[in-house]
C-alpha cells in the first residue's frame, strides 16, 4: 500500500489524532497535579531507573504502567520533570487508544461516516482520561480493546496465532492491574467455550488450540510476575491489592473513606525506603481482616455490599454518559425483539455480555469511577454500532440516523468537555505550596500533620520528604510529643487550627502561610 493510498484509507484517524495531540498539548499545563496513586507509581519507576530492581518490585501497583515511565527517567533529575514525563507517557496511551478502538470498529466493519463522527466525539472523551488521573486505568482501555479486536475478529477460530497474541495481551492487562487476572480468564474461557458451541467439528480443534495456547502464554508470562512478588513476600499472591481492597471495604470500616484506618491509626513509617508515605504499599497498613463466609452476618453484608455496588457502579456510568441505561435497554431490545442480521445480534450481545462481566468483578469488592473507563468507552462503542446496524438492516432512515447520532454525540461530549475545563488549573496547590516550604528552608525529613493526609503525600514527595501521617487523636500533647518523637517525625504540619501551640516546638512559617503551621523540635 502506497502512501497516498493510506492516508485517503484513513485520514479520519489521521485527523482525530492530530486533533487529540494538539488539544492534549494546550491543556497538559493545567493538568500538571497528581494523586496519591499516581506517585506510587513514579516513585516505583525511579527505584527501578535508580537499578534497585529487588526493592522496586511491589505487590500492590501493578509493574507495567511503572516499566513504561523507566527510560524516560534516566533523563530525569528533579519531582516535577517525574510528573511532567508521567503526564505525557498518559497522553501517549491516549494516542494508541484510539488507533486501537478505531481497530475495533473497523474489525466491525461499520460505515464510515458513521466511524468519521465516533471517531471525533471519542478525542475528548480520551483526552480527559488522559489528563485528569494518572492512574494505568488508559492502559486498560488500550489493553483490553486490543485484546476484544483480536477475539472477536470473525477469522478468530481459523488462527491459531490469535490464540497467542490473547494470551499476550492477557498478561499484559495483568501486569497492569491486576483485576485484569481474573477477568481475562473470565472473559477468555467462556468466549472460547462460546466458538466450540457454534462451531462445526474442524473449526472445533483450532478454537480449542487457541483456548490452550492462549492460556499457555498467558501463564507463562503472568506466571513469572506472580513467582517473583510471592517470592518476596513469602507466600503466594497474585497481588497484595485484592486482600486490601477486601479488608477496607469489610464491616470494621463499612466502606466509608473517613473512616479508612490511613485516618484512625496513628503514624505508619513509609514500608520502603523509595515511598513517599505508606500509600508505597498500602496492604501494609494493619487492618481488621475478614471474610464473607465467616459468619451468616458477614455473608448478609456482602450481599448487601454487591447491591449497592450494582447500584453505585450503574451511578456512575450513568452519571458520566446520561444515556448509559437506554444504551442497554435498547441493546437488549435489539438483541431479543428486532429484525436485525444474526451476526449484528451476536455482536451486540458480545459487547453488553463484555460489560456485564467487567462490572460484575468489581461489584464484588469496590467500584470507583476511573475503573469503568473501559465501560465508557465500550457504551460509546455500542451506541454508534447499533445506530449502524439498525441503518443498515433499513429499521431507520437517513434523517433518523443522523438525529440520533447528535444525540449520541451530545450525550457523549458534554461531560468530559464540561470536566476538562472545570478541573483545569494551572497551579498545582501542593507543588507551589512545597517551593514556599523550601524557601523557609523545610525540604527532607519526616512529616506528620492534623489533617489533609492526600495534601501532605503530595507535598512530601515534592519536598523529597518522607509522611508518616496523621497522628492518633488525643487531646494530651504530651502524648502527641511522643507519638512524634518516637517516629522521629522532624516537621509537624497543623492545619486549620490557628489555636494550636506547642510547647518546645518552633513555628516555622511565623504566620506566612495561610491556614498553616509547621512546627520543628527545638
Amino acid at each position: 500500500m502506497d502512501n497516498n493510498s493510506f492516508i485517503s484509507n484513513n485520514w479520519e484517524l489521521i485527523v482525530a489524532l492530530l486533533i487529540y495531540t494538539i488539544l492534549a498539548s494546550i491543556f497538559l499545563n493545567y493538568y500538571l497535579y497528581l494523586g496519591a496513586d499516581t506517585i506510587s507509581y513514579i516513585n516505583i519507576a525511579k527505584t527501578y531507573a535508580g537499578g534497585n530492581v529487588f526493592e522496586a518490585i511491589n505487590g500492590y501497583w501493578s509493574p507495567l504502567f511503572s516499566w513504561l515511565m523507566v527510560p524516560f527517567f534516566y533523563l530525569s533529575s528533579s519531582q516535577i520533570q517525574y510528573v511532567f514525563i508521567t503526564k505525557i507517557i498518559c497522553i501517549i496511551i491516549g494516542f494508541f487508544t484510539i488507533i486501537s478502538i478505531t481497530r475495533l470498529y473497523n474489525k466491525f466493519e461499520m460505515d464510515r461516516s458513521i466511524k468519521r463522527v465516533f471517531l471525533f466525539t471519542l478525542i475528548p472523551v480520551i483526552l480527559y482520561f488522559s489528563l485528569k488521573i494518572n492512574t494505568p486505568d488508559l492502559l486498560v482501555v488500550l489493553i483490553l480493546v486490543y485484546y476484544l479486536s483480536i477475539i472477536y475478529d470473525l477469522q478468530y477460530s481459523n488462527k491459531l496465532s490469535f490464540g497467542v497474541f490473547c494470551g499476550v495481551l492477557g498478561a499484559l492487562g495483568y501486569l497492569t492491574k491486576s483485576y485484569l487476572f481474573f477477568f481475562f480468564l473470565a472473559h477468555f474461557i467462556l468466549f472460547n467455550i462460546i466458538y466450540l458451541w457454534k462451531s462445526n467439528s474442524d473449526v472445533k480443534k483450532k478454537v480449542l488450540k487457541n483456548l490452550l495456547m492462549g492460556l499457555t502464554v498467558f501463564f507463562l508470562i503472568s506466571g513469572i510476575w506472580i513467582g517473583t512478588i510471592s517470592d518476596k513476600y513469602g507466600k503466594f499472591t497474585i497481588s497484595t491489592a485484592g486482600e486490601y481492597n477486601k479488608d477496607i471495604m469489610g464491616p470494621e470500616y463499612s466502606g466509608n473513606t473517613p473512616f479508612h484506618p490511613l485516618y484512625e491509626v496513628g503514624l505508619i513509617e513509609p514500608p520502603t525506603s523509595y515511598s513517599t508515605s505508606i500509600w508505597g504499599e498500602p496492604s501494609f497498613t494493619k487492618m481488621k481482616h475478614w471474610s464473607p463466609l465467616d459468619s451468616m452476618d458477614t455473608i448478609q453484608y456482602e450481599f448487601k455490599l454487591i447491591v449497592e455496588n450494582i447500584f453505585i457502579s450503574f451511578l456512575l456510568i450513568e452519571t458520566f454518559f446520561i444515556i448509559s441505561i437506554f444504551i442497554i435497554i435498547s441493546a437488549l431490545i435489539v438483541i431479543l425483539k428486532s429484525n436485525v442480521d444474526k451476526l449484528s445480534k451476536r455482536r451486540i450481545l458480545y459487547l453488553i455480555t463484555t460489560i456485564f462481566i467487567y462490572i460484575g468483578g468489581y461489584t464484588l469488592v469496590v467500584v470507583e469511577w476511573r475503573y469503568f473507563w473501559f465501560i465508557f468507552v465500550l457504551m460509546m462503542f455500542t451506541a454508534f454500532y447499533m445506530v449502524n446496524t439498525l441503518f443498515e438492516n433499513k429499521l431507520i432512515n437517513f434523517k433518523m440516523r443522523n438525529i440520533l447520532l447528535i444525540i449520541l454525540i451530545l450525550a457523549f461530549v458534554l461531560q468530559p468537555i464540561c470536566e476538562l475545563f472545570l478541573f483545569a488549573d494551572d497551579e498545582d496547590l501542593d507543588y507551589t505550596l512545597s517551593n514556599n516550604l523550601k524557601n523557609l528552608g523545610i525540604q527532607g525529613g519526616n512529616l506528620a500533620s492534623n489533617e489533609e493526609w492526600v495534601s501532605m503525600n503530595g507535598i512530601a514527595f515534592y519536598l523529597d520528604s518522607k509522611y508518616y501521617g496523621i497522628p492518633k487523636k488525643t487531646d494530651n500533647i504530651t502524648n502527641l510529643e511522643k507519638e512524634l518523637s518516637d517516629n522521629h517525625i522532624d516537621y509537624f504540619f497543623v492545619w486549620n487550627d490557628a489555636n494550636f501551640v506547642m510547647p518546645g516546638y518552633k513555628e516555622i512559617t511565623g504566620g506566612k502561610i495561610r491556614d498553616l503551621k509547621v512546627y520543628s523540635k527545638i
